[in-house]
């Protein structure tokens, strides 16, 4: 097998049969091949097979039956839906949504924050990291930044049971005007797989958006990153 991405053998076998499964490559009786038609497929070891099938597990998407063998769990249908197109991403799957706040600093603005901002060196700019939830499972981890000289106090507004843009809307009367995306793809490191219940370098959809009022001010800038599998982008183009 190629190393793709840096990924060790164990972790290239893992990810491929984790999208076979989540895409319903297993929807008969749900038997994953035995341990030895794995090796003959992927051309590797038998502890590489075992390494791999042993993370499926600890992830709950497969179980071992003894002197039957290891089944895929049911797959997941898509629970969660993000519009990119409107002035907001709106995320929907007939669950309860919620938000836990990973990180949320007050700071001065660097060169580079200032700059996607659009305000001085060393005003105060406020970073908020969160995981976003459907049902208790995560589906996108959020990393945003919003300026407080244009917005005080908006982080004593913040915590988990609140849409920041219905803060920014009805606290401090902004209008969204336009909201200009750039779409590509990632891996999770130690700390994000962990947010998102996902493997070690697993791929993840990134999303950074730059969101502008009336005047063309930033509102904000955001960084997201949201696990493929468990969400459906949809991206809709209207001409004027």
């Amino acid at each position: 097998m190629a190393n793709a991405a840096g990924m060790s053998l164990h972790e290239q076998v893992r990810n491929t049969l984790l999208f076979e499964i989540e895409s319903g490559g297993f929807s008969g009786d749900g038997r994953l091949p035995s341990e030895s038609e794995l090796c003959d497929r992927f051309g590797v070891s038998r502890i590489t097979v075992r390494r791999a099938v042993a993370d499926l597990e600890a992830l709950g998407m497969v179980t071992r039956r003894q002197g039957r063998g290891t089944f895929a769990t049911p797959p997941r249908s898509t629970i969660g839906t993000m519009a990119v197109g409107g002035f907001s991403d709106h995320v929907s799957g007939g669950g309860t949504m919620s938000r836990r706040i990973v990180r949320a600093t007050a700071s001065e603005a660097d060169a580079d924050v200032a700059g996607r901002l659009g305000v001085e060196v060393g005003s105060p700019v406020f970073r908020l990291v969160r995981v976003f939830l459907l049902d208790g499972v995560p589906l996108s981890l959020d990393d945003s930044s919003y300026s407080l000289e244009r917005y005080p106090g908006f982080d004593a507004r913040v915590d988990d049971n609140t849409s920041t843009y219905r803060i920014l809307r009805e606290d401090y009367g902004v209008r969204f005007h336009e909201v200009e995306r750039t779409i590509g793809v990632s891996f999770t490191t130690e700390e994000k797989a962990a947010l998102l219940e996902r493997p070690e370098r697993d791929a993840l959809i990134v999303i950074d958006k730059t969101a502008r009022d009336r005047d063309d001010a930033v509102i904000h800038f955001s960084h997201v990153e949201a696990v493929p599998s468990r969400l459906e982008l949809r991206m809709t183009a209207r001409e004027d």
